[in-house]
């Protein structure tokens, strides 16, 4: 009878124990996984919820997360469309646990994004990183786009309430693609 139950309990420590190395082992696991989720999975995941996204001039969307692509974002914010780009995010507020791939192979650049907006002739306000200007943080330009390069934007400024009329330009103005911040957009664009 004594060694029934020192058997028993020998045989419940050894099942308690490999019962918390498997516990350990699938928790590493766990973190291994996570460690390799990218940003992108973590907001696909909150696609059609409401965030509030920070930026890094300190402007604030809040609107309904749309899409997401590799290096953007797309959200609806009150009669606006806004494509964020991701590297100018400071901070989400409202993102949840869940994570999603893309289902898609295709990957649309920011580029591809701008060049919609341009082939539209969609007047749009440019929100741009300006803050190697002394004393500046951010800077807005609103008009439509001209041509998309590589890696810049040329804008054919207009006056702030105006329409596309050629008395309402206020010239052209170019851009490199890495200071955009925000996009805003009408929301009848193809996105």
């Amino acid at each position: 009878m004594r060694w029934e139950l020192l058997f028993g309990d020998m045989e419940a420590q050894w099942h308690a124990s490999t019962q918390q190395d498997f516990e350990q082992y699938v928790n590493e696991l766990a973190r291994i996984e996570a460690s390799q989720l990218t940003l992108t999975e973590a907001l696909r995941g909150a696609c059609g919820q409401q965030l509030s996204v920070v930026m890094c001039t300190g402007s604030a969307i809040h609107g309904e997360l749309l899409r997401v692509e590799g290096t953007w974002a797309l959200l609806r914010e009150g009669n606006n469309s806004v494509i964020v780009p991701l590297e100018k995010i400071v901070r989400i507020h409202g993102l949840g646990l869940a994570r999603r791939e893309s289902a898609s192979t295709l990957n649309y650049s920011l580029a591809a994004a701008l060049r919609l907006l341009a082939r539209n002739r969609s007047v749009v306000v440019l929100e741009l990183d300006a803050a190697a200007q002394a004393g500046s943080s951010a800077v807005r330009i609103r008009g439509v786009l001209d041509q998309v390069g590589a890696d810049y934007i040329q804008l054919m400024q207009l006056a702030d309430g105006v329409g596309r009329d050629s008395g309402n330009r206020q010239g052209s103005v170019v851009v490199p693609i890495g200071r955009l911040v925000s996009i805003a957009s009408s929301p009848e664009n193809e996105f």
